[in-house]
């Protein structure tokens, strides 16, 4: 009997040591996620910006100056139409 009991005790101690390693490992893989999950939110807000920069830099209001010649290097001949007007002809 007594065999038996030491066999009991050592499975109850075995499993007592890989439930530790397990909630060991699954603390250590939540720290990590939740670090990689806060690195990819900065470097995704960086590129965010970025892109909201980029698009107020560009100027669609038609509030800039019109260029001197067309695109196929001709002169505008009417000054009183507007240069994008023009170009979408």
């Amino acid at each position: 009997m007594s065999c038996n009991g030491a066999k009991a005790r050592r499975r109850k101690a075995r499993r007592g040591v890989l439930t530790f390693e397990w909630i060991l490992m699954v603390t250590l893989l939540v720290i990590g996620l939740i670090g990689g999950l806060a690195a990819l939110r900065n470097v995704l807000l960086d590129q965010l910006y970025d892109l909201e920069n980029a698009v107020e830099a560009m100027n669609f209001s038609g509030s800039g100056d019109a260029p001197d010649q067309a695109a196929d290097g001709s002169t505008a001949a009417n000054d009183s139409q507007t240069w994008w007007g023009s170009a979408q002809r």
